[in-house]
Formats: C-alpha cells, sequence, structure tokens
C-alpha cells in the first residue's frame, strides 16, 4: 500500500518487463501503512450511494507523448519492442503468450494506441486489447494488439470464425475471485459487498498483521473475518507490513530497512502462528518488497511499516517460511510486489502525473542498471530468481504482486517454465493513489472504465486468478471503492467481473479483435455459462460480432451495463444464432454477457 495521512501512493506507467521493456518504468512509489493505502480510514459500513453519482474528477488526459521504441530494461527476460508514455497513456502491445515469448511490442501511436504489436506466440492468451495505463483520470490508454491465437475453433459454436472470437477450447488460468482489504480501514464491510444477488459478489478478503503477530486494526478486521467466513465459498487471506524494529537494518518500523538474517526464523514462526491462528487461506510473507516510505514529497507519500527485500533475500527467506507455513497448512503467497514490473525486471514504473520517476529504493535506476548489485540478486526481478531456486520456487503456492505505478500487467516470461505459469498469480492490491494518473477524488464513469482496463490487464496480460481492491471507503481520493459515502463507477465496473466471473471459471482465449477502444475477456464454467466482459473505451457507440467455438455455443447472452447512465444493467439477452451473436456496446461503457 501507498500513502501519507490520508492516502498513500501507486500509480502509473509501463513496465519493460517482457512484453515491452520500459523506457522510464522506474517504480517503488511509495506504499501506505497498508500495502498501499494508509490509516486514513474507511467509512463503518460505507452506505451505498444512489447509484453512481458521477463526479466532476477524472477528466481525460490527454494521452502524453509516447517515446519511440522501447529501452529494454536489464535483469529480466524482455523482448524488445514496446514504449511507454511520458506522462500518458501507454498502449501494451497485445497480450501474453503463455505457450511462446512475447512478441516485439509495437510503437505507441499519438494518444497512445499501440498498432498490431505484441501478437502473441501459440498458445498465448489472446487479449482482445492490450494493457491500459489512463492518463490525468481518463479511462483511455494503449490499445490492443490482436494477440492469441486465431484457429478456427471448431466444436459446435458455429462455422469458420471471422472478426471477434471465443475460443471455448483455448483455455488459461482458473479464476479464483475478486476481493478488498481492510487493513487500516477504521470501519467494518458491509456484508452484502460479498453477495452477488445484493451487490457484487467479492469472494475474498485481505488482513494485515502487525510486527507483534496480531492484526493490525484488530476490531476491524476480526468483525470483518467473522463475518466472511459466514459466507459460503470465500477466502480470508493475509500479508505482513513489517518485522519490529530490533529485527530490521535501520532499527524502524518505518520507511524500509531489511529483515535481519538473525530474525528470519523468529519472523517466518510469528508469520506461521498468525495465519494458523487466523485460518487463512493462504498469508504473503511480505507486503511490497519493493518500496520503502520515504516521506510527503512526490513520489513519496508518507511515513509507515514498510520493509525490504532484494531478489536473494527474498529467496532465503521464502526457503525459511515455506516449511513453518506448509506445517501451518496455510498456502505461501510471495513475494507480493508493489510493481507487478518488478515480479521479473528491475524496471521501476515512472514518470507519475508530476513528471518523477518512482523512488526505486533498491537505486536499480532508470533505467535499471547492468552492472552492479541489481544485477545479480540485489534488486528487484523476484520471480526470476525465486524460479532459479528450486526449493524456494517449490515452497511457493501463489505468485503475489500488486498492481500500482504502471497500472498495467507484466506477462509471464518465457524463460519461465518455457512461458507457461505453472503457479497461480493473485494481483492482491490496487487502487487509484496519490501522484499517479486515477489519484481522484473522482466517481465517474472515465474513472470506471479505467479500472476495468487494470483488472482486465490483469487477467489477460498477467493471467491472474485472483484481483482485489484496496479500501472501500476514502473521502479524499480513489484508494477507496466508495467516495465516502458517495456511490462510485468503479464499485459497479469491478462488478462486471466479480459478480459475474465465479470462482471456478476458466479463461478463455479471445481472438480477432482490432479495436484499440475495445478490451475483451471470456470465461466458461463447466455448467457451460460462457461469460464475456467488454469494455468500450471509445466516446462513441461499437457493434461487435463476436462467434463462439470449440464447444457447444449458448442459446442467448444476456447483457448486464455500467456507463454513466446505468450500474449493471440487465438488458434484453441477445439471441446467439450460428454460434455468433451481435454485441451493442455503448459509449464509454462496460457490458458483461452472461450467455447461458
Amino acid at each position: 500500500m501507498k500513502r501519507t495521512s490520508d492516502t498513500f501512493v501507486k500509480g502509473l506507467s509501463w513496465h519493460s518487463v517482457f512484453a515491452v521493456p520500459l523506457v522510464g518504468l522506474a517504480l517503488a512509489a511509495c506504499s501506505s501503512s497498508g500495502a498501499h493505502g494508509g490509516s486514513g480510514g474507511s467509512s463503518s459500513g460505507g452506505s451505498t450511494g444512489s447509484g453512481g453519482t458521477s463526479s466532476s474528477g477524472g477528466s481525460t488526459g490527454s494521452g502524453g507523448a509516447s517515446s519511440s521504441g522501447g529501452k529494454t530494461g536489464s535483469g529480466g527476460a524482455s523482448s524488445s519492442g514496446g514504449a511507454s508514455s511520458s506522462g500518458g497513456k501507454t498502449g501494451s502491445g497485445g497480450g501474453t503468450a503463455s505457450g511462446g515469448s512475447t512478441g516485439s511490442g509495437g510503437s505507441t501511436g499519438s494518444g497512445g494506441t499501440t498498432a498490431g504489436g505484441g501478437a502473441t506466440g501459440s498458445g498465448g492468451v489472446a487479449s482482445s486489447g492490450g494493457a491500459t495505463t489512463s492518463s490525468g483520470g481518463s479511462s483511455a490508454g494503449g490499445g490492443s494488439g490482436t494477440a492469441g491465437m486465431s484457429g478456427t475453433g471448431g466444436g459446435q459454436g458455429g462455422g469458420s470464425p471471422s472478426g471477434v472470437t471465443v475460443q471455448l477450447d483455448q483455455t488459461h488460468q482458473t479464476i479464483e475471485g475478486f476481493g478488498i482489504n481492510d487493513t487500516y480501514a477504521s470501519g467494518t464491510l458491509p456484508a452484502s459487498l460479498f453477495d452477488a444477488t445484493k451487490d457484487i459478489g467479492l469472494t475474498i478478503l485481505r488482513v494485515g498483521m502487525n510486527s507483534s503477530g496480531g492484526l493490525i486494526t484488530s476490531s476491524v478486521q476480526m468483525s470483518d473475518m467473522q463475518m466472511v467466513k459466514g459466507i459460503s465459498g470465500t477466502k480470508i487471506i493475509g500479508s505482513c507490513w513489517t518485522a519490529a524494529a530490533n529485527c530490521k537494518s535501520n532499527n524502524s518500523e518505518n520507511d524500509g530497512g531489511h529483515l535481519n538474517t538473525s530474525c528470519y526464523d523468529s519472523w517466518a514462526t510469528t508469520i506461521a502462528n498468525f495465519a494458523k491462528s487466523n485460518g487463512l487461506y493462504a498469508m504473503s510473507i511480505a507486503n511490497e518488497p519493493d518500496f520503502a516510505s520515504c516521506g510527503s514529497n512526490d513520489p513519496c507519500n508518507g511515513n509507515y511499516p514498510t520493509m525490504l527485500y532484494t531478489a536473494t533475500e527474498m529467496v532465503n527467506f521464502v526457503k525459511v517460511a515455506g516449511p513453518k507455513l506448509k506445517a501451518a497448512g496455510v498456502k505461501m503467497i510471495a513475494p507480493e510486489a508493489s510493481e507487478w514490473n518488478h515480479l521479473w525486471s528491475n524496471v521501476s514504473a515512472g514518470p507519475d502525473s508530476a513528471g518523477k520517476n518512482s523512488s526505486d529504493p533498491l537505486k536499480c535506476g532508470f533505467p535499471p542498471s547492468t552492472t552492479g548489485a541489481c544485477t545479480t540478486g540485489g534488486g528487484y526481478d523476484y520471480g526470476h530468481y525465486l524460479a532459479k531456486d528450486a526449493t524456494a520456487w517449490a515452497a511457493i503456492d501463489i505468485i503475489g504482486t500488486h498492481e500500482y505505478d504502471s497500472q498495467i500487467a507484466s506477462p509471464w516470461p518465457s524463460d519461465v517454465n518455457g512461458g507457461k505459469p505453472d503457479h497461480e498469480i493473485w494481483q492482491t492490491e490496487m487502487s487509484g493513489v496519490k501522484w499517479w494518473p486515477e489519484q481522484g477524488p473522482s466517481s465517474d464513469i472515465a474513472n470506471g472504465i479505467a479500472v476495468a482496463g487494470w483488472i482486465h490487464s490483469a487477467l489477460v496480460t498477467g493471467e491472474a486468478s485472483a484481483w482485489l481492491w484496496w479500501w472501500y471507503s476514502t473521502s479524499s481520493d480513489n484508494e477507496g471503492l466508495m467516495l465516502g459515502s458517495t456511490d462510485t463507477k468503479r464499485h459497479y465496473t469491478l462488478g462486471n467481473y466479480s459478480k459475474f466471473v465465479r470462482p471456478g471459471y476458466v479463461m478463455v482465449t479471445v481472438a480477432g479483435n482490432s479495436n484499440s477502444n475495445l478490451l475483451l475477456s471470456a470465461f466458461k464454467n463447466m455448467d457451460g455459462t460462457v461469460v464475456v466482459v467488454a469494455v468500450n473505451k471509445a466516446s462513441s457507440a461499437a457493434t461487435v460480432p463476436i462467434s463462439i467455438t470449440g464447444g457447444t455455443a449458448p442459446a442467448s447472452c444476456t447483457p448486464n451495463v455500467t456507463s454513466s447512465t446505468d450500474n449493471l444493467k440487465a438488458g434484453t439477452a441477445v439471441a446467439v444464432s450460428g454460434g455468433s451473436f451481435t454485441a451493442m456496446l455503448g459509449a464509454s461503457s462496460v457490458t458483461t454477457f452472461v450467455c447461458k
């Protein structure tokens, strides 16, 4: 988390790791006492406002000039190409190839649209649009490559595919759910948030452990945990912000500092005991090991509990904590970096909205140095170093990360397990934070579209199985799902995924999308249900023919729309004929088609 008095920071920018080496991905902004949000507090229970009042905040940015070519940062297995926009929107260059390395990204066009770049190798995830990074509060961002496989599909889904095709026989990750955090929150969560019939159907709660092994906000978190445990199909996970001052190199719980090796065993025991005593499904051994709180000036945003790990330190600590969590019957989450790009490279995010690079506490540089400690395990690039150590890799159950600063996911690299994920990936904390695009305060559809873009990037490019928001309510920024007691469009665009893409659904390939303003993802369930989520970033409506191949096509698809005027409004079912249907998408909207 990142924040200061009432907010923490994380933000926007392109990573260059594999797909697109970034030009200025500097990273490590300040995180707040939580994973990012701080003690600013959420409203107790936060009443739901009257259907998504739009605030004037978050006006659309102009889209920043894009740098020509992407400079490959060291430390990650990145392929060439891709460019990062300076302060504006960044195109993503397409989807991730799960069975091959990511191709070179396209150059970024004016306004951040990426022309046909990022084609994936065979078996690749077909993103219907690259990940996007919005600027100045706008939802517009990079365009998409056509990515993914465009095979003929087969099955009963209809004839030869043309245009956009949902390929039911090309499967990717299984969805574990969507969720929220309550660490440092001042009020409890409403139970309705976890009810798909009354609200958006979240299924995961993330809680925080303090330096002595207790809950960070005990009364609030204990109440939330009891409530969530009483709801069928939910999971509770945890994380820890820092060890005690006497176990750290800086002798302080705040502002980074590294865990002393003499405390590895005792700290690991504290983590395992906390996870077991609270009946957690999974436990992260470190919240944002790539971030140190650092004061109040951009890109920093406060002084609060944080603790750093280099890649080598993370590998060593994983091997100590792993057996203890396994004995406790709790899954291990690691490394849970603040910036997704730090999973697979030393590239840090930047610039932020004011032109500043992120804080880069391990001093790998912008661009990262090709010599020195950061190239030998003294920097970030946690995933590569963990994967190279068989014992550490086997100890991890879930690859954890956040999506701050760059505001997009990094694809699984081609040099780890042949480019095919062999661990679940969970994005465990994200929101709009100070200094970075979408910091707010805003509640309008532009922000809702931007948030939908973050989720799309995590699921399609990052192949995440879970995606969690930070806080329920804040009054002065976009760290909360609610803006004080005012409802927001991001509440409902998150719901376009969480309410309909349920645990156990499997993401499938979507191929053939050439519309840079359209993000498409699709999922299937064992009962034959197919869900298609369409994010239309454009200011004009779109009509999109969609074919369903590689399996049994459903009979009809019911649209559920979030727009400037609607909140998850169910429309009239559209017939599927010959394995195809026509998606009518309103301007600046997110539409979830539930097909049965």
